[in-house]
């Protein structure tokens, strides 16, 4: 720990310097040129009624229901436009199989959960052989980040608490992928808590953060070198974990252990940042939202009139030799702005986005 205050004390006046000096330069854009956006659609595209204050990460069943986190809250020290401040936290739901029906918000049972400042962020969902749903979500509540743990009822459309976990281990916690009823990956974005500190950490791009492993009882560090470990998926057999990272701007591809720690297998490298990433249980693809620039989007939250460029990537064969990555959306934010992240379901896609809004997509190139 005091090596690494170290570290950050040292460069500290020439982050200063260069806050003052260069305020243009692009946090999260350093590794590649900059990146122009030419529009394009798979095919007839929509903004979904309903959500107007993001909807930051979304994970869907293997019938098509569509779990969407909303309202997330700026990170503090963060100077966000005042709109986003009026967000609340709520949990949507989005059915694919029938997109015509809208979004609907789910009931949170006990209300106290959403009394106390719900701040969801990332999301994971399991599914048991049962077929008993459980949504685990990022809360970045006011005592601490946690993984609060429901169950989802069907027919009332309501999320029931079962439990929240809270350790030491989880102190920048980001995205979540459920792996069992109450055991999870985690992934922490930053080492440093205070405000001044996570900006000095991404302005060196220190390979602080990492991946963190809760087996229902305690925490453990499955991976770390990561300088923003953003989202973390998992092949539908399980013995694969990919994870983002943002500020290096690809995806690392990990073989899971028995003890539940990671092996690196791969990189993909993808030159733009790399937000959300999930899973089509159906053929492997791995699905990535992205911001082609990240300052753009730190932009656009600052001030919601500026706008920030959307991409959606699939990769197929992910972990293999040669993976294809081909761009299913892009736009420069006049449809879209700070997309995060995309689900597909029998060719209907949704993107959703850090602090804008939900795009739904009907797919009508070839596949």
């Amino acid at each position: 720990m005091a090596s690494k205050i170290l570290v950050l004390l040292v460069p500290l006046a020439a982050f200063v310097f260069q806050s003052l000096f260069q305020p243009r330069v692009r946090f999260g854009d350093h590794n590649h040129v900059y990146n122009h956006v030419y529009n394009h659609v798979p095919g007839t595209c929509r903004l979904v009624e309903g959500v107007v204050h993001g909807a930051e990460d979304i994970v869907r069943t293997r019938d098509g229901l569509a779990f969407i986190s909303t309202g997330m809250k700026p990170p503090p020290g963060f100077n966000p436009d005042p709109w986003y401040l009026q967000a609340v936290g709520k949990i949507h739901l989005f059915d694919l199989k029938k997109p015509e029906d809208g979004v609907r918000e789910l009931k949170i049972e006990p209300e106290e959960i959403l009394s106390e400042g719900m701040g969801p962020h990332g999301l994971g969902l399991y599914e048991n052989h049962a077929g008993e749903i459980r949504l685990f979500v990022v809360n970045h509540h006011k005592e601490g980040d946690r993984v609060d743990i429901f169950r989802y009822v069907h027919p009332e459309a309501k999320l029931q608490h079962v439990r929240s976990v809270q350790d030491p281990l989880l102190y920048s916690v980001n995205d979540v992928l459920a792996t069992g009823m109450d055991t999870f990956f985690a992934t922490n974005d930053h080492y440093c808590h205070a405000p001044w500190a996570m900006k000095l950490e991404r302005f060196m791009g220190l390979a602080w953060s990492n991946v963190v492993y809760f087996n229902g009882t305690t925490a453990s560090v499955a991976a770390d070198g990561f300088s923003i470990a953003n989202s973390i998926a998992t092949t539908p057999s399980g013995d694969l974990v990919y994870v983002s990272d943002t500020l290096q701007q690809h995806v690392r591809v990990f073989r899971r252990l028995p003890d539940h720690s990671l092996e690196l297998q791969r990189v993909v490298p993808l030159f733009t940042g790399v937000d959300n990433l999930n899973i089509c249980p159906e053929t492997g693809d791995l699905w990535v939202g992205a911001h082609p620039s990240v300052s753009d989007t730190f932009n656009h939250i600052r001030d919601r009139r500026h706008l920030a460029p959307s991409q959606v990537l699939r990769i197929q064969n992910a972990a293999g030799e040669y993976p294809e990555v081909t761009e299913l959306y892009a736009n420069d934010g006049r449809q879209l702005s700070g997309s995060t992240v995309a689900v597909v379901y029998n060719r209907r896609l949704l993107i959703g986005t850090v602090v804008d809004t939900l795009l739904y997509c009907d797919i009508m190139v070839p596949m």
